[in-house]
């Protein structure tokens, strides 16, 4: 099932932006479209049909696999945050240099935030967007580390760690994901708390142990049921505790040696059924504009199409399958980018590399697919040997 055209994703209401100071609105609004936020998450007051959005068509492909008594098909992207509700109470500073380089803040989720050609001014006016109903707190006492042990007391003793991550600290409670399913969506896509001293500014974390609700009526977050006293223990555990070990990340040392055998493009394509096809299975460049890159369009659905290439707007195309100055064809190499992003970008439970929050993007093009586990090693090298051997029928 191809999705329609992204062109008119972000297409933002002004009662949702109301709150904004005007000039700030007008930018707003062209920072949602330009990178098709909407697309996947909800937005106030934005309304997306669910053809024309990512998490909505594959929540709607989930609901008909169950209503015909099937297992889904679809695991990635069914589900996205809502930036009215998660994003209000972040720091201005994360939000500014996540939207630039996403990292996996959600290690039971293999999808992460895709990695878009966000600017800086942009990520700034998203930012302010996306906080503009900022909550007001009490202030509280400054974090003290004295108090990291008392707060690892209660917080196992709450069952913090029955739904979130601490770095790659082993609380004893590790339940399976479907257990974890079973309790709902916030206990599946809870964040890894080793982010929090980042994510929030101290007051805000406090108050929201205390008492999520008050801070956001509309969150997931289960009641704490926390005395204040308990609520600063556990906060300054969280900004003080040693997160663990770093885990190695598995790098995948890709074999891009030709296979001994023919490679018809027919088991090519069915790699890029998997995921590829969502976005580079038509020609009218909408896709990739509307997600923040330079309009231009791939067809990966056919064998012409992969032979044509990158068709830019003047209808010049440049090639996917003759090797660029690096030595490679642009495909295998987008597919190559990909496993040396996920070194930080895919983190399952556990094996947290803890690498520090980068400030500034990679000077280097996006890894494909986008937000999702790289294609496996084998696929990468058969693709490569089809190449190689001619990309043949």
């Amino acid at each position: 099932m191809r999705p329609r055209p992204l062109v008119a994703l972000a297409l933002v209401a002004l009662a949702s932006l109301l709150a904004v100071a005007p000039a700030s609105a007008q930018d707003a609004r062209a920072a949602l479209r330009r990178y098709g936020c909407a697309s996947c998450h909800a937005v106030e007051s934005v309304r997306v049909s669910r053809g024309q959005s990512c998490t909505g068509c594959h929540q709607a492909l989930v609901e008909r696999q169950r209503g015909r008594g099937r297992a889904p098909t679809v695991r990635h992207y069914v589900n996205a945050p809502d930036l009215s509700v998660a994003g209000s109470r972040l720091r201005e500073e994360y939000l500014v240099a996540f939207l630039q380089d996403p990292h996996d803040a959600r290690p039971r989720l293999e999808e992460t935030m895709p990695r878009l050609p966000v600017t800086e001014a942009d990520a700034r006016i998203l930012a302010r967007w996306i906080r503009r109903d900022a909550p007001t707190v009490p202030a509280g006492p400054a974090p003290s580390r004295a108090n990291v042990e008392a707060g690892r007391a209660v917080f196992t003793r709450v069952g913090c760690a029955t739904c979130h991550e601490l770095g790659n600290l082993d609380f004893g409670r590790n339940l399976p994901p479907e257990a974890l399913m079973g309790l709902g969506r916030a206990a599946y896509e809870a964040p890894n708390l080793r982010f929090a001293r980042e994510r929030l500014d101290p007051d805000v974390a406090l108050a929201w142990i205390e008492d999520p609700r008050a801070v956001n009526p509309r969150t997931q977050m289960p009641e704490t049921n926390l005395s204040h006293a308990d609520a600063i223990l556990v906060r300054d555990f969280l900004w003080f505790v040693d997160p663990g070990a770093p885990a190695t990340p598995a790098r995948v040392n890709l074999d891009l040696s030709p296979m001994e055998r023919r490679v018809r493009f027919g088991e090519v394509r069915r790699i890029f059924d998997r995921s590829c096809i969502h976005c580079h299975a038509h020609t009218d460049g909408q896709s990739a504009s509307a997600l923040g890159f330079e309009p231009s369009s791939l067809d990966l659905s056919s064998l012409e199409g992969v032979r044509a290439g990158v068709t830019l707007p003047d209808g010049s195309h440049r090639s996917i399958l003759e090797a660029d100055d690096r030595g490679l064809p642009p495909l295998v190499y987008r597919l190559m980018r990909r496993h040396e992003e996920a070194a930080r970008d895919v983190t399952s439970p556990r094996a947290d590399p803890l690498a520090p929050i980068a400030r500034t993007r990679p000077d280097e093009p996006v890894g494909m697919p986008l937000g999702l586990p790289p294609v496996d090693a084998s696929d990468v090298r058969l693709i490569a040997t089809w190449i190689a051997q001619g990309a043949q029928e």
